[in-house]
């Protein structure tokens, strides 16, 4: 008998799914310039996972640019219907960010903290008792070595 996923998920299409099976270390809203362009909305909300938690079925694509830290990010979507689904910060080692709109249920998800608020636009409104940081401070998410 095999436990009870933590969460799962799946683009619009359905060609790429995916379980998670333990909590998130962290769950956060990033509003940087490249993740309000690569969700196309205010902020993109993200769940961090260690990266062996989460067990992907299909094929995403990937894009990769480099953050303003000079760290690569890239990011993972379907290649069908293009939505976004995961995404991997070079200085992290084994963390995945999970695209918290993608999963089937994201009811328990409630942000820690919002990081680049410097590039929120005023008609993004946000949980005002959430930790603000203006950027992206060193001790938010931490690698898993």
């Amino acid at each position: 008998m095999s436990e009870k996923p933590f969460a799962s998920g799946q683009c619009l299409c359905g060609k790429i799914s995916y379980t998670i099976s333990a909590p998130p270390r962290v769950m956060s809203q990033c509003h940087c310039d490249d993740c309000r362009k690569a969700t196309g909305t205010g902020h993109a909300s993200n769940a961090f996972f260690k990266r062996n938690q989460v067990h992907i079925k299909g094929a995403p694509r990937s894009y990769a640019s480099t953050a303003d830290s000079g760290s690569p990010v890239t990011r993972y979507f379907c290649p069908d219907c293009g939505t976004p689904l995961f995404g991997e910060l070079g200085s992290l080692k084994n963390v995945l960010a999970v695209a918290v709109g993608s999963m089937d249920d994201s009811s328990w998800f409630k942000p820690t903290a919002i990081v680049y608020h410097k590039s929120k636009p005023d008609w993004d409104f946000m949980d005002n008792s959430i930790a603000v940081y203006e950027a992206m401070p060193p001790t938010v998410i931490k690698s898993e070595n």
